[in-house]
Order: structure tokens, then C-alpha cells, then sequence
């Protein structure tokens, strides 16, 4: 059965490096950056949470480039900030058109200076300062079950074969 793993949380949390990971792990495997999906639109481009339309488009191309994916025998890797209402949306999607597949949903979390020191060490033009804490806030206020939130606050990227194995075995994480 393959796998769609949704690798979620405030940006700067280790999503992608985490989900990069994780893609190199299986032998079939697709990784899909969300932000990359988003950035699609140029013309009457904004943020997207800043429009639920524009949201709302980009979790739609990226359930239908899974199921593509899982159709082809593809473990699906999405990295992208999913709060609860998008992951649902996506299943029912997925479930629709493919039977035989399993969704992960993993939100990576950290404590809000921890989060703010990691952004710090990404390149200048990815750094999302203030952003960071406030998706902090709207995870909160999204009422995330709590089996689907992984603390990392406290491991080294030393141990990130661990996260991994986790993430893979955890069965709280799937959805």
C-alpha cells in the first residue's frame, strides 16, 4: 500500500529537510513542495493566507498530483503548512479516487524560541521572522489533535533518522 505523508507546521520548523529526508528513504517516491505548487500563480498572485480561493486551488492541485503519484506506485511526500479543515479536504479527495493508500499527517512542532532561532539560520530571503510565531498561533487556534503534533524542540538534526523512523511508524500519525 503506499503512503501519502503530509509533513506539516510553522515555517521554519524542519518541513523541508524533514520531507527531503523522508522522499530519499523509499525507493518509488515523489515530493511534492507545496510553496512551489502556490508560486504556480503568477498574475493576481498573494499569500495564501491571505486568500482561501488561491488556498484552496493549491491543496486541490496538490491532491490531484498525488493521486498521479500513487497511481504511478509513488509514496507521496507533501511538504506544505496543512491545517486540520485543508488535510480533511484533501482526503476525502483522495480517498475518492484511490482505495488503496494511506495518509500520514505529521505536524512538526517547536517551542516559539527554538522556531525563531532555526529560522534565523535559513537564508535571508526565506527567513519568515514574525511569520513563524503567528502560524505558531494558528496551529493553536486550528485545534490540531494532539497525535498528530511531533515535538522536535528538543532533538538535534543528529538525530533526524530518528524523526524519520518515527514519522514512518508512529501509527497515532495516521490520519
Amino acid at each position: 500500500m503506499n503512503k501519502i505523508y503530509i509533513i506539516s507546521g510553522p515555517a521554519g520548523v524542519g518541513k523541508s529537510t524533514t520531507s527531503k529526508k523522508l522522499t530519499e528513504q523509499f525507493e518509488n517516491s515523489a515530493y511534492i513542495e507545496g510553496d512551489l505548487i502556490n508560486h504556480m500563480v503568477i498574475g493576481g498572485y498573494v499569500p495564501p493566507w491571505e486568500s482561501e480561493k488561491l488556498l484552496s486551488l493549491t491543496w486541490v492541485n496538490i491532491a490531484d498530483l498525488s493521486i498521479n503519484f500513487v497511481q504511478a506506485n509513488k509514496n507521496v511526500i507533501i511538504d506544505y503548512v496543512a491545517f486540520p479543515v485543508e488535510v480533511e479536504k484533501f482526503s476525502q479527495k483522495i480517498y475518492t479516487e484511490v482505495k488503496d493508500v494511506e495518509i500520514i499527517y505529521v505536524v512538526l512542532w517547536v517551542d516559539g524560541d527554538e522556531l525563531l532561532r532555526r529560522d534565523a539560520l535559513r537564508i535571508k530571503e526565506h527567513q519568515m521572522g514574525v511569520r513563524c510565531l503567528e502560524l505558531i498561533n494558528e496551529f493553536e487556534s486550528k485545534g490540531i489533535d494532539n497525535r498528530f503534533v511531533y515535538n522536535t524542540t528538543n532533538l538535534q538534526p543528529s538525530e533526524l533518522d530518528k524523526i524519520l523512523l518515527n514519522i514512518k511508524e508512529n501509527p497515532a500519525f495516521k490520519y
